[in-house]
């Protein structure tokens, strides 16, 4: 709930934002029947489990992932230490650049929050005092 909540707090898109966003979500194949710009910025909240593949992408045929989807949008990773080593070892380049270069011809720029859950601490009889 928190992410989609962030999303209230941007600002409003512009049109050449809202014209990249759209483009990339219509190769991905989210615009549907829609003609119109895609106007709100979505937040991408992938699941713990979520492949590099599927974080990514690219390819023969290359595809936007969630890191592109989130394009003038937000990557919102909940419980990130969750997500398996190698798929926030993706994220790197992304991160360091500013900018995901898929099949060295299209790039995205994006914006990650995360959160981590405190560890459960325990007290055992000799801890209380």
């Amino acid at each position: 709930m928190l992410a989609r909540r962030l999303t209230t707090i941007l600002p409003a898109m512009t049109l050449p934002e809202a014209i990249d966003t759209t483009r990339i979500h219509s190769v991905a194949g989210l615009t549907g029947e829609r003609t119109a710009l895609v106007t709100t910025r979505p937040c991408r909240v992938p699941h713990h489990t979520i492949s590099d593949v599927g974080l990514i992408r690219g390819g023969q045929v290359s595809m936007p992932g969630d890191v592109s989807l989130a394009h003038h949008e937000m990557l919102f990773l909940d419980e990130l230490p969750e997500f398996r080593r190698h798929v926030l070892e993706v994220l790197r380049q992304p991160l360091d650049d500013g900018i995901v270069t898929i099949a060295r011809a299209s790039m995205f720029a994006f914006s990650l929050i995360h959160t981590i859950l405190p560890a459960h601490l325990s007290v055992t009889p000799s801890d209380e005092r």
